[in-house]
């Protein structure tokens, strides 16, 4: 089921069977500016995946949704898959948090508030509250809860897709605050990039013409938490709660993006990405993370 709210001349759809992902951000009557697959949003119960432990398929809903961190972790505090314990291969991410159904706790024309099914993966329950003010600015904020009888460790991860060749911007005070992951995989090139003026970004444009694809992720040291990405006509803002870097897990970086480049826009992605504080959770505690999101002029 998708559930649209609106306020202030801007809308968001949430696709409540898919993860309680947010798969639309727009003004009312002009494009998504979001990367999302909305021939999807309709899917049958009988079309949709199904999680389990041995649910290993993947399907890019896209749109905006909560990981966990580490990556490498994904699989290592669960019990029901054997394999995946001793596994080298993280992927996928647990399909309970990227695929279960979301129920409504609250809702009105302006904000919804949504709980997961408990993830026996993850050890964990999500709830989520997403909100437009008058401004047309949409509020998240996610609360994970322990729900097990032992401690699980994690931290949470924010993922906001866009295409892949949009210009993109991450405040940085020097180019010695980024690296830059290695390719998927041993066939695809690196993405290009620059730091100039202050600022990180991406240059899809640019894209090495040796290789088909181009994909990296680039851990980025910003000087503020706060990500712009040009979106066709519109200017999307996504901020979030800075915190001191030895609060984070080693393996990331408190804004990390991801591209992957493809000379066909329609085949390209960006993934804008936030992490919160590596927490040990105690049964039944609990630990939250919040963004800002907003579409309008920015002045770089």
């Amino acid at each position: 089921m998708l559930i649209r709210i609106e306020n202030g001349g801007v809308e968001a759809q949430i696709l409540l069977e898919v993860g309680g992902r947010i798969v639309s951000y727009n003004r009312v009557g002009r494009p998504n500016v979001l990367e999302s697959d909305s021939s999807l949003w309709y899917e049958t119960d009988a079309q949709r995946l199904v999680p389990s432990p041995t649910m290993l398929d993947f399907r890019a809903y896209n749109g905006h949704e909560v990981w966990v961190g580490p990556q490498s972790q994904w699989w290592k505090q669960q019990s029901l898959n054997q394999e995946k314990i001793e596994s080298d291969l993280f992927w996928p991410p647990d399909p309970y948090i990227s695929f279960g159904r979301y129920e409504v706790l609250t809702q009105s024309p302006q904000s919804i508030t949504i709980l997961s099914e408990p993830s026996p993966i993850s050890g964990l329950q999500l709830k989520k509250s997403i909100s437009l003010n008058d401004r047309g600015e949409l509020f998240f904020l996610v609360e994970a809860e322990n729900i097990r009888q032992t401690p699980v460790a994690w931290d949470l991860w924010l993922i906001t897709r866009v295409n892949g060749h949009n210009e993109n911007f991450v405040p940085v005070a020097s180019p010695d605050d980024v690296s830059l992951g290695e390719p998927s995989h041993p066939w695809q090139g690196r993405p290009t990039y620059k730091v100039e003026k202050g600022y990180f970004s991406f240059t899809p444009l640019q894209k090495d013409p040796n290789f088909e694809e181009c994909t990296g992720k680039a851990y980025i040291k910003a000087t503020k938490p706060v990500i712009y990405a040009h979106c066709g006509d519109e200017w999307l803002t996504l901020e979030f709660e800075h915190h001191d870097p030895s609060t984070l897990h080693p393996e990331q970086a408190e804004i990390e993006l991801y591209n992957f480049v493809h000379a066909e826009k329609a085949k390209s992605l960006l993934e804008l990405e936030y992490h919160a504080p590596y927490k040990i959770l105690q049964p039944r505690e609990k630990m939250s993370t919040w963004s800002r999101w907003r579409l309008g002029d920015v002045q770089l």
